[in-house]
C-alpha cells in the first residue's frame, strides 16, 4: 500500500490537466485533480471554445449580405447580440460538463478548491485540508497579460475574458495587440458592426505568422473597415466626454490619439505560477514560467509542469500531449522526451 493518498495529484483541470489525469488512471495510477474554477480550463470556458463559437456566428451574420447576390432578402433588423453571447456560453458549458463526466467515468477524484504545494508530496486545498501524492503535476494554465496604464476593470478596459463575457456590443473598440487573440476579436466585432481600431507595436499584424498570408489578411481587414495602426505604442488612456481616449506614440516619433467606447488589451498571456509555493520547495522559475527538464519534470523529483506554465507554445493540444508524456514517465514508461 502506498504511503501517499494518491499516486498523482494534478493541479488544474484544463486541457493539460484533465487529459493527463485520465491517462494516469488508464495507466493504473490513483489520481485526483484539484481545480478552483470549472473543468476544462481557459480553453473550454473562456478561450478557444467560446471564441470559436463567436467566430462561427460572426461568419453566419456576415454571409447574410452576400445572399443578396443570389436574390435572397435577409432582414437583420432583429439582431440581438445577447443571443449570440448565450450560444457561445452554452457551447462552453456543454464541453465543461463533458470534461467533468470524463473525469468521473475514468474514476479521477475531483477536488474543488485552490491548491498550494507545502512540500514535494503534500498539497493543501483551501477548505479541504491536505492531500499527499507520490507525484504532482502542475497544470494551472495562464491568464491575460496586462500592460502599464491599462489595468483590467472588465468594464471599460477588457481582457479577452471580459470581451467574451460582453452581452452587449460597444459602438467602437480599440484593440491593443494584433496577435491571434486580438485579430480574432477584430474579426468578430467588425462582423457584428463594431467600429474597430487595432494598435500593434510591431511592424505588422500577426507578427509571428507567415508574411505572405498576413498581407492577404491585412487587405481583407482594411477592406472591411478595420483600422490597423502598426509600429505604434499605446502610451496611456483617459476618459473623455467622447469615450476612452488612448494616447499613441509611433516609432517615427509622431504622436496622436484614438477614441472608442471600450478598450481590449490582447498582448499575450502570463503563466499562473504565483501563490503555488513553487520556489519555496525548490522549483526553478524563469520569467514566471516553470523550468522543466526531461518528461516535463522540474528540479524537484516527482513534481512536473505542463501547458501554459512552461515556455512552450500556449496551445491546448500541446498541453495535452505534454501531460500524457509526463504521466507515462511517472508510470515507468519511456515516452519521447
Amino acid at each position: 500500500m502506498s504511503e501517499y493518498t494518491y499516486d498523482l495529484v494534478v493541479i488544474g483541470a484544463g486541457p493539460g490537466g484533465y487529459v493527463a489525469a485520465i491517462r494516469a488512471r488508464q495507466l493504473g495510477l490513483k489520481t485526483a485533480v484539484i481545480e478552483k474554477d470549472k473543468p476544462g480550463g481557459v480553453c473550454l470556458n473562456v478561450g478557444c471554445i467560446p471564441s470559436k463559437a463567436l467566430i462561427h456566428q460572426a461568419e453566419i451574420f456576415r454571409s447574410a449580405a452576400g445572399l443578396a447576390d443570389m436574390g435572397v432578402k435577409v432582414d437583420t433588423s432583429g439582431f440581438d447580440y445577447g443571443k449570440v453571447f448565450k450560444k457561445s456560453r452554452l457551447a462552453a458549458e456543454r464541453l465543461s460538463k463533458g470534461v467533468q463526466f470524463l473525469l468521473k467515468k475514468n474514476a479521477v477524484e475531483y477536488l474543488q478548491g485552490t491548491a498550494k504545494i507545502i512540500s514535494a508530496h503534500e498539497i493543501s486545498v483551501d477548505g479541504g485540508g491536505t492531500v499527499t501524492a507520490a507525484n504532482v503535476l502542475l497544470a494551472t494554465g495562464s491568464r491575460p497579460r496586462s500592460i502599464p496604464g491599462f489595468d483590467f476593470d472588465e468594464k471599460d478596459i477588457l481582457s479577452s475574458t471580459g470581451a467574451l463575457m460582453l452581452e452587449k456590443l460597444p459602438k467602437s473598440l480599440i484593440i491593443l495587440g494584433a496577435g491571434a487573440i486580438g485579430m480574432e476579436f477584430a474579426h468578430i466585432m467588425n462582423a457584428f458592426g463594431v467600429e474597430v481600431t487595432v494598435v500593434e507595436m510591431l511592424h505588422r499584424i500577426l507578427p509571428l505568422e507567415d508574411a505572405e498570408t498576413v498581407a492577404v489578411l491585412e487587405k481583407d481587414f482594411s477592406r472591411r473597415g478595420v483600422k490597423m495602426l502598426t509600429s505604434t505604442k499605446a502610451a496611456g488612456a483617459k476618459k473623455t466626454s467622447n469615450g476612452l481616449e488612448v494616447r499613441l506614440e509611433a516609432k517615427d516619433g509622431k504622436a496622436g490619439t484614438v477614441t472608442a467606447e471600450k478598450i481590449l488589451v490582447a498582448v499575450g498571456r502570463a503563466p499562473n505560477s504565483e501563490g503555488l509555493g513553487l520556489e519555496e520547495i525548490g522549483v526553478g522559475m524563469e520569467r514566471g514560467f516553470v523550468k522543466t527538464g526531461d518528461y516535463y519534470e522540474t528540479a524537484v523529483s516527482g513534481v512536473y509542469a505542463v501547458g501554459d506554465l512552461v515556455a512552450t507554445p500556449l496551445l491546448a493540444h500541446v498541453a495535452s500531449k505534454e501531460g500524457e508524456i509526463a504521466v507515462e514517465h511517472m508510470a515507468g514508461n519511456s515516452p519521447p522526451k
